[in-house]
């Protein structure tokens, strides 16, 4: 039987006490391996920073993964692969017994297991963190707002994406606590209780940066819960020049930007070419959606190969929380309540487009506005993790359409979200069969 565990692991080239999930068979989950030491050897109060940088590493990896899979699920991306484990993505026929999404790492554009390992790493780094006295640990309020707000924003991901999800977590004593399967809905209560922790302890420490970014990962999940009130209380406190990034480098492949390795010009006229950018973004004309043609086609699929040149380089960041957001949060709450605000706000985004868009002059009815507004969204937060939370929640139209024809064979499918994985289902105990 396979099992689906949560398990220590300190390597040289991640932080120490990193956590992440594996997968394993019977008792060799038993056996001691020399590239991992016990956890609890590192998890004193002198190593809470190295805990905490390690869980932000685990999620700005896993970070990229998810902005390429959730690209190919909407529209944002094309697979130009031979690859058939990755078009399930795309063609939007992943099922729970699919394997990349659920076990494949963050290299591998891995998408269940890299948030689980993030949010698993946050949690237990965040839970250790109460435990501890600012005696103990410098800058403790600070390390605790870091560590609520990765967790808070790994768990708010999986709800965007996923139709379920399981959050199991570390007890004091190493021993697990599995969770049972929860809805978007709940996963979501839970980012917000993660992302108030956050606001909480960056306000103690006095770091605005953390406090606005925490405050916009809340105003997002209360807009995915259609608390258009609450969202824009919070959206409404960040500075609409804000901006917190996800960090990348070259020290590693695990640390590149993902979206850069899948998807863009590389040194020496290299094309990374495993996805090419989706149709609909190719010829906007727009400086928030940079795109070349490269004038070449993928071997055996035949796909144009397009690619952003959002992303530049390996090191390239990716911005995870912006002042941008906040202003589209508000835009879509002001709807009904005050349009013409609405209208300020798209036309302050339409002016950003290059001349590709003129200021709005539309109707001002309820349904042109949401339009307006999610074309901003698509533009102004291109490749940053937003669009298939977005295709979810506003039940946007397939492109290509379901029924098809999938140039990797067979047809388009109409699953919008990611389910929960099978390895999932058979090795916890509150979820597998008897």
């Amino acid at each position: 039987m396979t099992a689906y565990r949560l398990w220590a692991k300190a390597a040289p080239a991640l932080a120490a006490g990193a956590l992440v999930l594996v997968t394993a068979c019977g008792d060799t989950l038993k056996v001691a391996s020399p590239s991992r030491i016990d956890a609890t050897l590192l998890e004193s109060p002198s190593n809470a920073k190295l805990l905490v940088t390690g869980a932000i590493s685990d999620f700005e990896c896993a970070f990229g993964s998810y902005i390429v899979a959730g690209g190919l699920i909407g529209d944002e991306l094309m697979d130009a692969t031979q690859t058939a484990d990755r078009y399930p993505y795309e063609q939007r026929t992943i099922t729970s017994a699919s394997t990349r999404y659920s076990t494949g790492g963050c290299t591998a554009i891995g998408t269940y297991s890299p948030l689980q390992t993030a949010r698993v790493s946050a949690d237990n780094a965040r839970r250790l963190l109460e435990g501890w006295t600012d005696a103990q640990v410098a800058d403790r309020q600070l390390l605790l707002a870091q560590a609520a707000a990765y967790e808070g924003y790994s768990q708010l991901l999986l709800a965007e994406g996923f139709c379920g999800m399981v959050f199991s977590h570390f007890n004091a004593d190493k021993t697990i606590s599995y969770g049972s399967p929860i809805t978007p809905a709940q996963a979501l209560d839970s980012a917000i209780t993660q992302f108030t922790e956050a606001i909480t302890a960056a306000q103690a420490a006095g770091v605005d940066s953390v406090r606005f970014m925490a405050l916009v990962g809340r105003a997002r999940a209360k807009l995915d819960k259609g608390d258009l009130a609450g969202a824009r209380a919070d959206a409404a406190v960040v500075p609409a020049t804000f901006v917190y990034y996800a960090t990348a480098s070259t020290v590693s492949s695990r640390r590149n930007n993902r979206v850069w390795a899948d998807n863009g010009l590389g040194g020496g006229g290299a094309i990374n070419s495993g996805s090419s950018v989706g149709p609909l973004y190719r010829n906007l004309g727009d400086p928030r959606v940079p795109v070349t043609n490269t004038g070449k086609v993928a071997g055996g699929t035949g796909i144009p190969i397009w690619v952003e040149t959002k992303y530049t380089t390996a090191s390239s960041p990716i911005r995870l929380a912006t002042g941008d957001e906040a202003q589209l949060i508000i835009a879509e709450a002001d709807i009904k309540s005050n349009p013409a605000n609405t209208i300020t706000i798209v036309d302050a985004f339409r002016a950003k487009s290059g001349g590709s868009e003129a200021p709005y002059v539309g109707a001002t009815d309820s349904t042109s506005l949401i339009d307006a507004v999610i074309t901003e969204r698509r533009r102004s937060l291109f490749l940053e993790s937003q669009h298939l939370g977005d295709f979810i929640r506003y039940n946007l139209p397939f492109n290509p359409a379901p029924g098809a024809t999938f140039y990797g064979g067979g047809q388009y499918g109409s699953a919008r979200c990611m389910p929960l994985p099978d390895v999932e289902l058979a090795s916890n105990p509150n979820t597998k069969s008897p």
